[in-house]
């Protein structure tokens, strides 16, 4: 899925800003479906549940996976736009991200996911681990409607705690979740990243991502921010946001 030919980017200051190209909304937001959906449940899964339920594909989804809750379905919209939206920007650089569809694991639709909002990995030597190897995280906050919070301050926030506490955690959740599943490479994987010591020292990015509603950008960007533990600080701004993730909440559900 290619989504950042639908951004106009600009580099100031403090933070990369990203605005979505008014004309290609539709497009942009009708690209969402399938791959959102995969990030909850399967094909396979998702028919077979459905199946032996006794409903439709799109009952399941509606009833069962896709939140429901307001702050859940925007913060999910967000965790997983910047999931894709990185991952894309990596690749086209080159470096390919193992990335982890950490949603399919909820124990419930309307709760968030556990540890930080999203997490890759790259190795760089198939043969090896070296110390070129890269470990990324994001931390993604929404505004889609005017308040008093200052969310690119609470993405850098949030992202430094992935930095400081959270990666750890997640990543040994990441590893007993994949040990019980048998997924013995995955937990391989997990363990190069947990034990730096054992395996060796590796590369970290740790990105704050705002998507922020095109009218609020300008008051957001404008206000000061404290960045001291060199956080990547990325502003997505999008025409109607709310819009935009309501509609790609129904465009999900109805896309089997």
């Amino acid at each position: 899925m290619q989504l950042l030919q639908h951004f106009d980017k600009v580099n100031t200051a403090n933070h990369i800003i990203y605005r979505l190209k008014v004309p290609e909304w539709n497009q942009f937001v009708g690209k969402l479906a399938d791959d959102f959906r995969l990030c909850y449940i399967s094909n396979k899964t998702l028919n077979d549940r459905a199946d032996k339920a006794g409903i439709t594909a799109t009952k399941f989804l509606e009833k069962y996976v896709i939140p429901d809750d307001p702050i859940i379905k925007s913060g999910d919209f967000g965790e997983l736009l910047c999931y894709f939206i990185v991952k894309e920007h990596f690749e086209n650089k080159g470096i390919l991200l193992i990335a982890p569809r950490k949603w399919r694991w909820k124990d419930n639709r309307n709760k968030p996911a556990p540890g930080v909002d999203a997490i890759m990995f790259h190795i760089a030597n198939k043969s090896k681990f070296t110390n070129k190897d890269l470990l990324v995280t994001i931390e993604s906050k929404m505004k889609a409607v005017n308040s008093s919070r200052h969310r690119i301050q609470d993405a850098i926030d949030g992202a430094r705690i992935d930095k400081l506490s959270r990666l750890a955690k997640t990543l040994s959740w990441l590893e007993e979740k994949y040990a019980k599943l048998g997924k013995e490479k995955a937990r391989a994987l997990t363990e190069r990243f947990k034990d730096p010591a054992t395996h060796g020292k590796y590369q970290k990015v740790h990105k704050g991502i705002a998507i922020l509603d095109c009218t609020l950008e300008a008051a957001e960007t404008a206000k000061a921010v404290n960045n001291t533990q060199g956080i990547t600080v990325i502003v997505l701004s999008i025409k109607e946001l709310q819009k935009a993730y309501e509609d790609s909440r129904m465009n999900i559900i109805t896309s089997v």
